[in-house]
């Protein structure tokens, strides 16, 4: 497990962007009432997705322009030094993560530079994998991932996956 102060990463496993939408969506509603900042760095656009499931949902509507409010547009490696500009208080960050394992990779990569460099920034990272595309290398992402996000909302790694944590400990 990964553990560091003011820098947190969740990982969170979808089948599909509308799976991956509705498993979020209470989630950032919290954080929203709660008045957090979400920034989102996706490989592909969620845009459509978003506009497509907020119209067909019974929330108020208020909550529905927050969430439209956050950029779900696809982002390029270039595109992270606006976010660097966005993220630099020392207020806490949400920073939902969506895309193939390298993109994901790179940008956490990307982000825990900045971490080190601003040490009072204070960063959740929300990191979203196909199941399908990651079901092979689910070890190394429980590795790097602190607590688990999905549709009932934060859970420690071992309620999720009890074998992984086994296997973990036979071998230590």
């Amino acid at each position: 497990m990964y553990c560091e102060e003011n820098f947190k990463r969740m990982s969170s496993f979808y089948v599909n962007e509308v799976h991956l939408i509705t498993m979020l969506l209470p989630y950032m509603e919290r954080k929203i009432h709660e008045d957090c900042e979400i920034y989102t760095v996706l490989q592909n656009s969620l845009d459509k997705i978003i506009k497509l499931l907020l119209s067909k949902l019974n929330l108020k509507e208020e909550l529905k322009e927050k969430i439209k409010e956050i950029d779900w547009n696809a982002k390029t490696m270039n595109d992270y030094k606006n976010l660097e500009k966005q993220i630099n208080n020392s207020s806490k960050k949400y920073i939902i993560i969506n895309g193939n394992e390298k993109y994901v990779r790179e940008i956490n990569k990307m982000l825990k530079k900045y971490k080190k460099n601003h040490k009072d920034a204070n960063l959740v990272l929300i990191n979203c994998y196909d199941i399908i595309e990651f079901n092979k290398n689910i070890g190394n992402i429980l590795e790097n991932t602190d607590k688990i996000l999905n549709t009932s909302g934060e859970h420690e790694i071992e309620e999720i996956f009890p074998e992984y944590v086994r296997e973990v400990k036979k071998k230590a």
